[in-house]
């Protein structure tokens, strides 16, 4: 039965106090109780309040289009996996956000997930399809991470027992299952240019299959906070310019070198999922002060994934253009490369282990055009290249009509 009484909290903070309606499933009223760490802007009217804290809510909530969410709800009787969530306190390893219901009695540090753990068992119910919960009432009784962690793919997060870490092992898709290899190769390109990022590594799954493993970003004391959040909460324009205009205000100028770098990550792979919720900004989990941009992390559409390979066409973008193209002209290049990696040899590294031979030779075609246009960049500047691409591609289509 779905609980009408809530209270958002970070950590020990009282945040916002709200009121879910039992029929429409809708934040019905809002009081903000605290503006540092307020997931809303609070100069907002009470209406748009409560919008905004019905949409972080759901983007907190995994998403119906996770693999294996169906199953799961249909094994177990869940109309809205949001119940389940609340449920289980909406407790993340991302950050230290969580929701008590009435009558508020529970104190963080007896619930946090880094600190208490969590169960596993409603991850790998997702993960892997021969798994069944006997006892559906464990779904409810355990807190898990599982709940609050976004995106389609199949994942779940487990503690290595030997370190003490926690890490998000993910799988991949469709015919090739191409996603895990490619946050591997993300990761060598990114360590050998030396930027800041999460570490991929690629092993056998409990099914089987491919996946990638990588640590978990947050902890005790820091929390990521998603551009998407940071638009949510400052009210700021979805552009480059806006981003980077808050983070001057903020005194954080330094961090525009790493969305810098993330642009050009974003070219050189070939990313196609940089949306406002696959980036953003580290900050102290007790004080909120922004200590730095989150290390890249989440690179696994990368590569013409599932798609024809043409390193000539233009590459969809979700971050502050149209096309990372687009993107790649708002920063200076030659600043941050000093030399561009040998992308077709830690592209042979990265992928020795894929099975399917021939897609791999097409993706290694398509990586040696990348490298050599990177080349022609760095020469020639990106508008002399990239112009005259987008010239080229609008003479085919021409002769196409």
């Amino acid at each position: 039965m779905l609980n009408k009484d809530y209270l958002l909290k970070h950590r020990d903070t009282d945040v916002a106090l709200f009121n879910i309606d039992p029929v429409s499933r809708h934040i019905s009223s809002v009081q903000i109780l605290d503006t540092v760490f307020s997931p809303v802007n609070t100069k907002s009217s009470n209406i748009a309040k409560g919008v905004a804290l019905h949409d972080w809510l759901s983007h907190r909530c995994i998403s119906n289009s996770r693999e294996g969410i169906e199953r799961l709800k249909t094994r177990y009787h869940i109309n809205d996996v949001r119940d389940l969530m609340l449920a289980q306190k909406g407790l993340s390893l991302s950050d230290h956000y969580w929701i008590d219901s009435y009558p508020f009695k529970h104190k963080w540090k007896k619930v946090n997930l880094f600190e208490n753990g969590y169960s596993e068992e409603i991850g790998k119910l997702l993960f892997d399809t021969r798994l069944r919960i006997v006892d559906g009432d464990t779904l409810y009784k355990g807190n898990s991470p599982e709940l609050t962690t976004g995106g389609r793919l199949s994942k779940y997060w487990k503690r290595n027992t030997k370190d003490g870490k926690d890490y998000l092992v993910k799988g991949g898709s469709g015919m090739y299952r191409q996603e895990p290899f490619n946050e591997y190769y993300a990761h060598l390109v990114l360590k050998a240019l030396k930027y800041d990022h999460t570490p991929y590594h690629v092993r056998k799954g409990v099914d089987g299959q491919w996946v990638s493993m990588c640590p978990c970003i947050a902890n005790i004391d820091k929390e990521m906070v998603s551009a998407h959040d940071i638009r949510r909460k400052y009210g700021i324009d979805k552009n480059y310019h806006g981003l980077i205009g808050l983070m001057h205000k903020k005194a954080c100028g330094h961090m525009q070198d790493a969305i810098d770098k993330m642009i050009i990550i974003d070219y050189i792979i070939a990313n196609t999922d940089r949306h406002w919720d696959n980036f953003g900004i580290v900050r102290n989990g007790v004080t909120g002060a922004w200590l730095e941009v989150t290390p890249l992390f989440d690179n696994g559409y990368s590569l013409w994934n599932g798609d024809q390979v043409n390193a000539s066409v233009p590459i969809r973008n979700e971050s502050f253009a149209d096309y990372n193209e687009e993107c790649l002209a708002m920063v200076d290049i030659q600043k941050h490369i000093k030399k561009i990696p040998d992308l077709p040899s830690l592209f042979d590294q990265a992928f020795s282990r894929f099975e399917h031979k021939d897609r791999k030779l097409i993706l290694r075609k398509g990586v040696e055009s990348q490298y050599a246009t990177l080349n022609q960049i760095m020469e020639r500047g990106i508008h002399t290249v990239i112009g005259r691409q987008y010239h080229n591609n609008n003479k085919k289509s021409a002769r196409k009509c």
